[in-house]
C-alpha cells in the first residue's frame, strides 16, 4: 500500500508542477493585461481631464490640470533622493505651497535639481518669495517598486530635508496635518520649475505590459505543449 502510494505521488508530481507553472503564467499574463488597461486609462485621463482650481488636491481626479494663486515656502523643501537625469545624480524638489485663503499646504514637485551627495552643503534652491500663480497637474506621490525599510523622520529644525521615500505621514509630522496627500506636478513652463523637462506620466507604457503578457502566455503555451507531449509518451511506454 505504501509502495503504491509513493509510486502514485512520484507520477503525479510532474503533472502538479506543470499545472502550477501554467497557473502562474496565466495569472501573470492577466495581471500584465490589467496593468496595460490601467496605464491606458491613465493616459486618457491625462489627455481629457478638465481644468480646476487648486483648492483641495485630494478631492480632484488624478492628472487634473489645476491653477492656484498663493505663496511658496522658500525654506522647507523636501528633497527626494536618487533621481537621475542624463546620467547625473540629483533630487526632485518638493516645495510647500499655500493658496490664498486656505490653510492647506500642497507639495509642488518642481522637478530635478543636481546634487552631489559628497557635497557638505545642501543645494541652493531659488524660490519665488512673492505671491505667484502656479499651474500643473494633480498626481499621486512618487512610489518605488521595491521599498527597503521605512522613511526616517524629517528634521523640523533643519531644512531642506533629504528623504529616500516620499512618505506623506512623515511629511505631515514635519509640516503639519493640513498637508495634502496628493502633490502637484508643476507646469514645466512655469518659472519656478527647475529644469523645464516635460513630465512622464509613467515609466512604462501599456504596450510594454501587453508585450510582457504575450511573453508569459508564450511560456505557458510552451509548458503546456511539453507537458502534453511528455504525458502522451509516458502513456505509450506503459
Amino acid at each position: 500500500m505504501n509502495l503504491n502510494f509513493a509510486s502514485a505521488i512520484r507520477h503525479a508530481l510532474p503533472h502538479l508542477a506543470a499545472l502550477l507553472v501554467l497557473f502562474g503564467c496565466v495569472r501573470l499574463a492577466l495581471w500584465q493585461l490589467e496593468r496595460a488597461d490601467e496605464k491606458q486609462r491613465m493616459m486618457e485621463q491625462w489627455d481629457t481631464a478638465a481644468a480646476a482650481e487648486l483648492i483641495d488636491p485630494d478631492e480632484l481626479d488624478l492628472f487634473t490640470p489645476v491653477t492656484g494663486r498663493g505663496r511658496f515656502d522658500p525654506e522647507r523643501h523636501v528633497l527626494l533622493d536618487n533621481q537621475i537625469r542624463n546620467n547625473h545624480p540629483g533630487v526632485h524638489v518638493f516645495t510647500p505651497f499655500r493658496t490664498e485663503g486656505s490653510q492647506q499646504l500642497v507639495m509642488i514637485n518642481r522637478g530635478w535639481h543636481p546634487w552631489d551627495r559628497r557635497a557638505a552643503e545642501p543645494p541652493d534652491i531659488r524660490t519665488p518669495l512673492e505671491i505667484t500663480t502656479i499651474s500643473g497637474r494633480i498626481s499621486d506621490p512618487p512610489r518605488v517598486g521595491l521599498q527597503l525599510g521605512d522613511a526616517g523622520p524629517l528634521d523640523r529644525a533643519q531644512w531642506p530635508n533629504l528623504t529616500t521615500y516620499f512618505d506623506v505621514e512623515r511629511i505631515r509630522e514635519a509640516l503639519g496635518s493640513q498637508t495634502a496627500a496628493r502633490v502637484v506636478l508643476l507646469d514645466p513652463e512655469h518659472p519656478a520649475h527647475l529644469t523645464g523637462d516635460e513630465w512622464h506620466t509613467m515609466s512604462m507604457g501599456p504596450e510594454r505590459h501587453v508585450g510582457y503578457a504575450f511573453q508569459w502566455a508564450s511560456i505557458g503555451l510552451a509548458v503546456f505543449l511539453i507537458w502534453i507531449i511528455l504525458t502522451f509518451r509516458s502513456f505509450r511506454r506503459r
